[in-house]
């Protein structure tokens, strides 16, 4: 028993493990930190991640050998590429013929504004561009005069010629439309075209349909109705039961959002989608209580629901062609309206009075937002986006007057973008010894009525007005390949198609701006914000990643 002590109370030897693999390279250690930033930006994680135990003992596991850097050193990293991508977009926005902005503003979960502008241009091969250029932190109340003053502010930072600048597309607030309205009179911001956001206006006159009655008693019957579902988890599981025994979809129930109108719709179609199952629960005293079975909705409610889903549907659609990012779409804007207003939404004799309303509401709000019947329609930005879409430049839905007007409009910028050029090249080239101006001038005299024909009929408007070449994959491919044969036309056609209808794109940035500035994120000054909100929209766009 005394050598069992003994060696028991001998010290136990433990083989220590020699880690073999050479440690880490320089390069290999700034590329780990580099991709850390990315991760950052790219996933829109705090910074601070970094400090946390769980990153570093991932980082540990996956690089023994590598030390996990601080918030700070990821920021500068940060910085680096900011800058990078930052040259890169400047450099795109010098080369390119015009550049339009969409605009909005935010506010974080902190309850700070912020001024997100995005930038939309046609690349040299016709390819559509968005670009954030800047986040900025709102210090001041949202007056037009503010807001007029950043953007100034931000044009002037990227060094972005006044002659480059087409429109500003921005939502209907008040302040928003005034401070377009400040921008087109000052010389800096050029020509610049205010273009009200496709998918607000189309909101705003949905919203109008909606408030009608009956209508707006059925919806806010059918709100109640989820909302029931949704604070009940007795109902819930009921409604699961139910889809499953009447084999309908297990969907669950749609709340909608006050400032989403097609929200509205979804649930409705929902509902209606559900209407079996919802009902069946509502019956089964069992699960629902009296005052639970009364939430049920009337006959003609239901049938008020189906009306107003029948009529929204086609504008579900419109909306989501409208917000495509990656298509010219201001172009195809009126077409789409006219189209809407001359299929859709006449009024039948047989079609219910739910039906009419909205119809008829929905018509004569498209017409007095986008003035669709007022005088000057034909100058609009829209009617010459139309123009330079081979699939709409027969504007079948104006007079012919109308179609004159607009087809000078757009000929008359292409000559005198056409001479701007000129102008500017003389300005910056030594022209050489005066040539003899004899010819011309007695070409000039002795012009007959025949050469002014001959040299009308072979202007590009009228050229291009008679060519029939299919354009299948969207204007700009079709733009691509017919560019040298309409040299001036396709500078006006870079213009008008850089415009987007909605002012989406800046939007899409809020959801992601919001999480780049929410709780986890409160130490971060608005420098950062402007920086990861940038990197994290811009940074596939410019560079796509290696694999």
């Amino acid at each position: 028993s005394g050598s069992t002590s003994a060696s028991a109370a001998a010290p136990r030897l433990t083989q220590k493990k020699i880690d073999l693999r050479p440690p880490l390279s320089e390069k290999r250690k700034k590329e780990i930190t580099e991709k850390i930033a990315e991760f950052v930006a790219l996933d829109m994680r705090p910074v601070r991640i970094v400090e946390g135990e769980g990153f570093k003992e991932r980082l540990r596991t996956l690089e023994p050998g590598y030390t996990v850097p601080t918030r700070a050193t990821v920021m500068d990293v940060v910085h680096t590429k900011y800058l990078s991508i930052r040259s890169d977009i400047y450099m795109a926005i010098q080369d390119c013929e015009a550049v339009s902005f969409t605009t909005d503003i935010w506010t974080s979960l902190q309850m700070e504004a912020y001024l997100t502008v995005t930038s939309h241009f046609i690349t040299g091969d016709w390819r559509l561009e968005s670009f954030v250029l800047e986040t900025k932190k709102m210090e001041d109340s949202h007056t037009a005069d503010h807001i007029a003053r950043e953007l100034t502010e931000i044009i002037c930072e990227w060094v972005i010629p006044s002659s480059k600048i087409v429109s500003v597309v921005h939502d209907n607030a008040a302040n928003m439309v005034a401070c377009t309205n400040q921008l087109v009179q000052q010389p800096r911001w050029g020509k610049m075209k205010g273009v009200r956001c496709a998918g607000h206006t189309l909101q705003l006159c949905i919203n109008s349909a909606l408030k009608q009655d009956p209508i707006c008693r059925t919806v806010a019957a059918a709100r109640r109705l989820v909302s029931h579902f949704k604070k009940s988890a007795k109902a819930t599981t009921a409604l699961q039961e139910q889809q499953k025994q009447q084999n309908v979809p297990l969907h669950k129930l749609v709340q909608d959002v006050v400032t989403r109108w097609n929200s509205v719709y979804l649930m409705l179609d929902r509902l209606i989608e559900q209407k079996g199952p919802v009902s069946a629960v509502l019956t089964d005293e069992s699960v629902s209580k009296r005052s639970d079975r009364d939430l049920e909705l009337s006959t003609s409610q239901w049938r008020t629901a189906e009306d107003i889903v029948a009529v929204l549907k086609p504008m579900i659609t419109l909306t989501e062609l409208l917000s495509h990012e990656n298509n010219a779409s201001l172009s195809a804007t009126f077409p789409m309206l006219m189209n809407i207003k001359k299929r859709h939404l006449v009024v039948h004799e047989d079609d219910s009075r739910t039906t009419k309303i909205i119809k008829t509401t929905l018509s004569d709000e498209m017409d007095r937002r986008w003035e669709l019947k007022g005088p000057g329609l034909e100058i609009s930005v829209y009617i010459s986006a139309a123009v330079l879409d081979p699939r709409f430049k027969k504007l079948s839905f104006l007079s012919d007057d109308q179609r004159d007007e607009a087809y000078s409009v757009v000929a008359e910028l292409a000559e005198s973008l056409t001479d701007r050029s000129c102008q500017e090249e003389s300005d910056t080239v030594d022209p050489g010894p005066t040539a003899p101006k004899q010819d011309a001038v007695m070409a000039m005299l002795l012009a007959s009525d025949e050469d002014e024909e001959e040299q009308d009929e072979t202007s590009e408007m009228k050229v291009y007005l008679k060519d029939f070449t299919k354009c299948n994959g969207g204007p700009l491919e079709w733009w691509k390949k017919n560019e040298d044969r309409y040299p001036k036309l396709s500078r006006v056609a870079k213009r008008f198609h850089s415009i987007p209808s909605t002012s989406t794109p800046s939007e899409r940035i809020f959801s992601k701006a919001g999480f780049i500035a929410n709780k986890s994120r409160s130490a971060l000054f608005p420098t950062n914000v402007n920086k990861l909100v940038f990197l994290a929209h811009n940074f596939r766009r410019i560079r796509q990643p290696q694999v």
